[in-house]
């Protein structure tokens, strides 16, 4: 038989043997269809993602517990370090029952509410003894309408000390501590005292240094080894401008290295305080947080707490700074006995208190009653428009020889004034002319909305403005 074909054989041939098989196909249909294929493999890639998510979730808890262990610490870490914080702030406070009710008995009901808040500095150079006042201030802070008003009493002022007769106001500290210092200057102010704070000078240049240091105007040139705790490095402030370390600042609240002694010294530490509470409230402090609060609760006793002070900062954080007030008690010098002594103005001091008490500016407080108006009363922007080196700053230092709150000093926009100008707003021409009188040339000049200034009155200097002589005025004009 011929092989010459492949397959099928000829019709009507039958053949005997196969023809070559090209594949062979299954008799049956037992083979996997592509949907078991699929459901196949799918069960095991879902076994495999089952796993992965176990994994995953396992990671996940672990992560979570370490990360809730991390939080527990911090939080713990960051109780621990606000306790320690008040304590440190609060050690003195709590040991004195009777400072505690005292300013109990003042609280306000409010969170809002205006209060009131002696703040003491003393100097703690003398070891062994319980140091005097050596600033004292009552602030009285409205944090619903951010504000605050500063009135400084002077240290020599004549008062009744409850249980010891008529002495210096500082002495309180001294015989009674925080407790003696309450009630004593909430007798003689008739202020309801409800929040304590003291701070030692001695030490306090770790809180500047904590913000970074201070910038300030300072009137005169400044050269007091005794205030520099005898640092020789620290002694000499140029006048003008400056920006003090911790160490110069304490030389700044410190000296009497001036023409009117004690009361430009209380002027320099108001000028100071507004600086620093400046450097508190700023942004960029945000990060130095932890360090200010400790140096704070180094050399402050206070019985508020970390809490109740953070609140107090968010509250007036963005105070504008003309709802920053400044005065000082009215008195005059005077020789009782053996001592010197200052002696309050009971009847404008009393007016300055109303208006304190009532919310009002404090411009017109004496002549709220009758009387003349202060200069510790009238807040001055200095400005050097001559273009001349320290033109401004000798204007400014002969206001601040004349017990004018000297507010800020800087320059123009352009140097282009001939004339020195006394520049007010509205009623404020009685002010303008006393500054006038004080400095001794140029001329008033009524603002018209063309200058811009938040004190009480603004100098423009000139360039006729004659360095170191006290020309007579020329009058008063306004356009």
């Amino acid at each position: 038989m011929s092989d010459d074909y492949i397959g099928r054989p000829p019709r009507g041939r039958r053949s005997r043997r196969p023809g070559r098989i090209d594949r062979l196909q299954p008799k049956t249909r037992s083979f996997e269809s592509p949907a078991q294929q699929s459901r196949r493999t799918g069960k095991r890639d879902f076994g495999e993602r089952r796993r992965r998510a176990m994994r995953l979730r396992r990671r996940l808890v672990v992560s979570g517990v370490v990360l809730g262990v991390v939080l527990l610490v911090g939080l713990a870490a960051g109780l621990l370090f606000i306790s320690g914080i008040n304590d440190r702030l609060q050690a003195r406070m709590t040991t004195d029952d009777r400072a505690v009710e005292l300013l109990q008995e003042s609280k306000t009901i409010e969170r809002d509410d205006p209060f009131y808040a002696l703040m003491i500095g003393v100097d703690s150079r003398q070891d062994g003894e319980r140091a005097r006042a050596d600033t004292i201030i009552v602030a009285r802070i409205d944090p619903k309408q951010q504000s605050a008003v500063l009135i400084s009493i002077p240290r020599d002022t004549y008062v009744e000390i409850p249980g010891h007769g008529k002495k210096k106001i500082n002495a309180a500290t001294a015989y009674g501590g925080a407790s003696l210092a309450i009630e004593t200057v909430r007798d003689f102010t008739g202020l309801p005292i409800s929040h304590y704070i003291e701070i030692d000078f001695a030490g306090f240049k770790e809180v500047v240094d904590a913000v970074g240091g201070v910038t300030v105007s300072v009137p005169s040139r400044v050269n007091d080894l005794e205030a520099a705790s005898y640092v020789r490095s620290a002694a000499v402030i140029e006048a003008g401008e400056q920006h003090l370390d911790g160490e110069k600042a304490l030389t700044f609240v410190r000296t009497r290295d001036f023409p009117t002694g004690d009361l430009q010294r209380i002027e320099n530490q108001q000028v100071f305080l507004r600086a620093l509470l400046n450097e508190f409230f700023k942004a960029q402090n945000a990060l130095r947080i932890p360090s200010m609060a400790n140096a704070v609760a180094q050399q402050v006793t206070t019985d508020m707490s970390v809490g109740e002070l953070v609140g107090l900062a968010n509250q007036m954080r963005g105070m504008q700074g003309s709802a920053f007030q400044t005065v000082t008690m009215p008195g005059a010098p005077k020789r009782i006995g053996n001592g010197s002594y200052i002696v309050a103005d009971e009847e404008a001091f009393a007016a300055i208190l109303e208006r304190v008490k009532a919310g009002q500016p404090l411009e017109t407080a004496e002549e709220a009653a009758g009387t003349e108006v202060a200069p510790e009363q009238v807040s001055v922007a200095v400005r050097n428009g001559a273009g001349i080196s320290g033109v401004a700053n000798d204007a400014a230092a002969r206001l601040r020889a004349g017990r004018y709150n000297v507010a800020d000093v800087g320059n123009m926009n352009q140097f282009v004034y001939d004339e020195t100008l006394v520049v007010y707003k509205d009623e404020d021409e009685p002010l303008a002319q006393m500054v006038l009188d004080t400095i001794g040339q140029g001329r008033v000049l009524h603002y018209r909305g063309m200058y811009a200034f938040d004190t009480d009155v603004l100098v423009v200097v000139g360039k006729d403005w004659q360095l170191g002589r006290t020309p007579a005025s020329r009058g008063a004009t306004q356009e």
